[in-house]
């Protein structure tokens, strides 16, 4: 049985310290020999240990002697090899129930798995299993992710100036890119120093990639404080029983010894009174435990996983090392400490039962320690870990693509047309439901609605448009509700699910969006009607086709142009409205009601688009083919306003997922034009036998 684990370290991959970061940006990855810049530092670890000016005196006269053998403080911690894995768990189910802080969220850590893998690969799992398993593996035996291929590398281009050969499926290991770290450093010190807005698609993967194995390496060190460390060993038994360590033991880790402070303080008390040349050799050991404190007290800080509340305050949360060296005085943050490093040596040892309650003992500590609206926050979590599971939204993918697909079925000969449009009816309404309990379940757990970001935006958007082919369907029973449903409803989401890629999306809300009450009118209002213009250039695609393939069905051409009608006047009128109320909110907020940021820019020229089209038809300067036809364009319109803009990164609208949008948004355009430009001029030469409408 093992009473805990090290992971592998060499000095090559050590930790600088916060203001080493700060000041050497990207020089993480480079070796490091270790200084003595701390010399005059007063620093009062929360252990308890305080390093005065008599033993900064004393540091420096035992520094004197160690800097003759070896270089201090390179922070090596045993290396196990990757031959030795830990006794496998059942479940890290209760493990990913265990509440994190994240980019001012508090969320599940299965949340904060599944976005951290995403993260680096792209990809919600790895080798067809939880996240949360391969998180588990990174904090608890960092030496067996070593070999897992999870750092996506998508320009070859970097694998080559790293020096490495490129992978063909793109995705490379840690232990793959570790001989090349010290290039890559010196990559993305030059990438970082040309202006964001002009760095080319190589230079942002460069930084993409670099941060991305920074916080690999970062969470591999997350657990540290609870591996034996070849610096901590102590060979004196004299120096254990003093200690009060387990005797018959040399190997030890940053807890064990920090969590002896009071009595390691005790024992180097007396040695102020004394010359360090008439130091016995107990007491230089002593010492030198204290000082190796001291320094991994500064070194380790900083990291992520934040998932202990400090003990004054609820809004500041700490990595696990991070509260050893802050909080460690706190007897309920040392319980949560110790609880801690028992799930790492019940991981290490397989034992599921002690695992699960070791992560239920901590979780429970935690909830009643965190003030009331984090209280709350907490009690959301297993909301968010069914929507995680249930991956709603990709059901509903299923039943609106199969929906479309028993659509096109339906007109093939001999079919039967009355039953197959009404299964993909059903099929539509089946993927709805699941569609609307993620936004619910999204409205809940965040409490606000579901319109902060481009991908919330998106998801809404995709519902409204199937809500309203149902009831296009539902009036008109002529298939034309069913084609919209399933192809605005499908296309919307697959359109978030690009976005959903780039991080968490259920995110705190940015400043600009901070109210509920003009979140739940201007933004829902702005929304619909994007949905409706869309639903009307849709349709406005359909009756183009018809006019092409259907001209003589008189029927079919004027019920389809007064769908169209209706959809775009319903945008019209929407988009009218959460404009008006864009520029109420502004006014309070901002004091002006209209200032020409692009956002504005963009809702208004959308209701100048509508309002155009409208008067050029009661104006008899366009029939129902040129309606149709700025219909389609009005698509684009909305997608220049909706995301468009953001791209120019001014404005006070300028927020949320915009990276990488800007080639597909110009070829959609040239294909809608490239459309027109082909079907209306077939159209028109085409003659009906008498006019529509």
């Amino acid at each position: 049985m093992l009473n805990s684990k090290p992971e592998t370290r060499n000095s090559s991959q050590r930790e600088p310290n916060g203001k080493q970061i700060q000041n050497s940006k990207f020089k993480y990855f480079k070796p490091v020999v270790s200084s003595f810049k701390y010399l005059g530092l007063n620093i009062v670890s929360d252990f308890g240990f305080r390093i005065s000016d008599f033993c900064r005196r004393l540091l420096f006269c035992l520094f004197l002697v160690a800097i003759t053998t070896v270089p201090a403080f390179a922070q090596q911690v045993c290396d196990l090899g990757p031959s030795v894995q830990p006794r496998k768990l059942r479940s890290l189910e209760h493990f990913g129930a265990l509440a994190v802080l994240n980019d001012g969220r508090v969320k599940p850590v299965d949340t904060y798995a599944r976005t951290l893998l995403l993260q680096f690969s792209g990809k919600t799992s790895f080798d067809r299993k939880p996240a949360v398993e391969w998180l588990g593996r990174l904090l608890f035996a960092p030496q067996t992710t070593r070999d897992d291929k999870v750092f996506l590398i998508n320009n070859p281009e970097i694998a080559t100036g790293m020096g490495i050969e490129a992978e063909p499926h793109r995705r490379y290991s840690f232990s793959r890119l570790q001989p090349g770290l010290a290039k890559l450093d010196e990559l993305a010190e030059m990438a970082d120093k040309i202006n964001e807005k002009e760095r080319s698609v190589v230079e942002q993967e460069v930084l993409r990639v670099y941060r991305n194995l920074v916080v690999y390496d970062k969470h591999s060190r997350v657990f540290s404080f609870a591996f034996p460390s070849p610096e901590f060993d102590i060979a004196s038994p004299e120096v254990v029983k003093a200690l009060e360590l387990p005797e018959g033991q040399k190997a030890f880790s940053f807890y064990d010894i920090a969590s002896r402070a009071d009595r390691l303080r005790e024992l180097t008390g007396r040695l102020e009174k004394k010359k360090s040349a008439d130091w016995p050799a107990r007491d230089k050991e002593l010492f030198q435990l204290a000082n190796t404190l001291f320094h991994w007290s500064l070194d380790y800080s900083d990291l992520p996983f934040t998932v202990v509340p400090a003990g004054d305050s609820s809004e500041d949360w700490s990595s696990p090392m991070d509260a050893v060296n802050r909080g460690f005085s706190d007897p309920k943050i040392r319980e949560e400490i110790a609880r801690l490093r028992d799930m790492m040596v019940y991981y290490w040892n397989g034992e599921q039962l002690q695992f699960d309650l070791a992560v239920r003992s901590f979780g429970h500590s935690v909830l009643n320690r965190v003030d009331p609206a984090r209280k709350k926050a907490v009690g959301k979590i297993p909301l968010e870990l069914f929507y995680n599971k249930a991956n709603l939204f990709l059901w509903a993918k299923l039943f609106y693509a199969m929906a479309f697909f028993i659509f096109l079925w339906s007109f093939f000969p001999g079919g039967a047309r009355p039953v197959w449009r009404r299964a993909a009816f059903f099929s539509v309404v089946a993927g709805l439901v699941p569609h609307a309990l993620a936004l619910a379940l999204r409205i809940i757990i965040m409490a606000r609605p579901p319109v902060s970001n481009l991908y919330e935006t998106f998801i809404f958007v995709s519902m409204i448009t199937v809500i309203a082919g149902i009831i296009i369907e539902l009036v008109n029973k002529r298939w034309v509700g069913n084609l919209v449903a399933s192809v605005c409803g499908f296309v919307f989401l697959m359109i978030a699910s690009k976005f959903a890629a780039e991080g968490d999306t259920l995110q705190m809300l940015v400043a600009v969006l901070n109210s509920n009450f003009w979140l739940g009118t201007h933004v829902l209002s702005i929304t619909t009607g994007y949905s409706g213009v869309c639903v009307a250039g849709l349709i406005g695609h359909l009756y183009i086709l018809q006019r092409i393939k259907y001209p003589g069905d008189k029927a079919a051409l004027e019920s389809t142009y007064h769908q169209l009608i209706g959809a775009l006047g319903f945008g019209l009128m929407m988009t009218f409205l959460g404009t008006t109320l864009g520029g109420i909110w502004a006014d309070q907020s901002w004091g002006r009601f209209w200032g020409w940021d692009p956002k504005e820019n963009g809702a208004l020229l959308i209701v100048l688009w509508c309002a155009i089209i409208f008067h050029a038809k009661v104006g008899r300067f366009v029939g129902p083919l040129g309606l149709a036809a700025g219909s389609v364009v009005g698509i684009i319109v909305v997608m220049w306003a909706w995301f468009g803009v953001n791209l120019l990164s001014v404005g006070l609208h300028s927020y949320g997922f915009t990276s990488g949008v800007a080639t597909g948004l110009l070829v959609y355009v040239l294909a809608e034009l490239a459309f027109l430009a082909i079907c209306v001029p077939l159209a028109l030469k085409i003659p009906l036998p008498r006019r529509e409408g």
